[in-house]
């Protein structure tokens, strides 16, 4: 669809085809380990405990250890 060898240049190629260029040059990055493995307890705690809210994962994740707030909070 788009090819950076060819003659025409990437903008023209983006407007062309009425894409933003930004969908070229984004490449996204992966999730962090840790993050993987949040969302694999997570899964796994939900299985057991669906009632639990977003207050009590938060405190049960960080007194595992994990690094996290509840939505809306902001870390200092």
């Amino acid at each position: 669809m788009i090819d950076s060898s060819e003659r025409l240049s990437l903008v023209v190629q983006c407007k062309s085809l009425c894409i933003n260029r930004n969908c070229v040059y984004y490449s996204p990055k992966g999730d962090s380990e840790e993050d993987l493995e949040v969302m694999s307890l997570l899964d796994k705690q939900y299985l057991f405990t669906p009632f639990y809210g977003y207050r009590k994962l938060t405190i049960l994740f960080q007194n595992k250890g994990f690094n996290v707030w509840p939505l809306g909070d902001v870390a200092d």
